[in-house]
């Protein structure tokens, strides 16, 4: 199980994740919202230097099951053997924070960690995705405030999610308010916070062309 805060300082894993973003990931997720999948990507990365490996996004219209991080996993695992790092050796990333179905796939993958740019509380209440709280909540039957995460990185109160264990020994999950609450610089944080904010205000752009391929406007 590895933290990647451990690896490398957390401005450089932003600098590293948001380029992955905009470079890698947004331009394939633009074309897939433009075919009429849903606007959720993916990428895996090297821990040691944080190159890319592989990145791609939502591919529900061909079926259900490939959501982003699936169908990343999916053509990850197409690679030849040869060519391809041991999981071991990498770092999962998503624009949005797995849902049970991805979240269990990129466990069973061999994965021990994921980051993600934007929260559930941000896909249910900004993006108008429902389906990844309505599942934790209905069918896992895990309501907010019933299970306590870990203690927050500065060593104060214990955060509350209800979903999952953001640390355990099978997994390290972070945020980009994670990262950014990392930095210790003030004036260095405050150029993080409006970096990762461009990147969500680039990527959500997808949200209107998502919203009427799903007949939600």
């Amino acid at each position: 199980m590895t933290n990647p805060l451990t690896l490398h300082p957390p401005s450089k894993l932003l600098d590293n994740l948001c380029t992955c973003i905009e470079k890698d990931i947004h331009p394939l997720s633009a074309a897939a919202v433009a075919g009429g999948s849903k606007l959720f990507g993916a990428a895996i990365l090297l821990k040691s230097d944080l190159s890319v490996v592989y990145a791609d996004t939502n591919q529900e219209r061909g079926s259900p099951l490939w959501h982003g991080e699936t169908w990343t996993l999916k053509q990850f695992f197409e690679i030849p053997a040869d060519q391809r790092p041991d999981v071991k050796e990498c770092l999962f990333l998503t624009t949005h924070e797995p849902c049970s179905l991805c979240l269990s796939a990129i466990l069973w993958s061999g994965f021990d960690n994921f980051v993600y740019m934007y929260t559930y509380e941000e896909t249910h209440y900004v993006f108008e995705c429902h389906g990844d709280l309505d599942i934790f909540n209905d069918v896992f039957n895990i309501r907010q405030g019933e299970v306590a995460g870990q203690a927050s990185l500065d060593g104060s109160a214990p955060q509350v999610r209800p979903q999952y264990k953001l640390r355990s020994k099978r997994l390290v999950a972070l945020s980009f308010a994670e990262l950014l609450a990392a930095i210790e610089d003030k004036e260095e944080q405050a150029r993080y916070v409006e970096k990762v904010e461009e990147v969500k205000k680039s990527y959500g752009r997808l949200a209107e062309a998502y919203r009427r391929n799903m007949n939600m406007e």
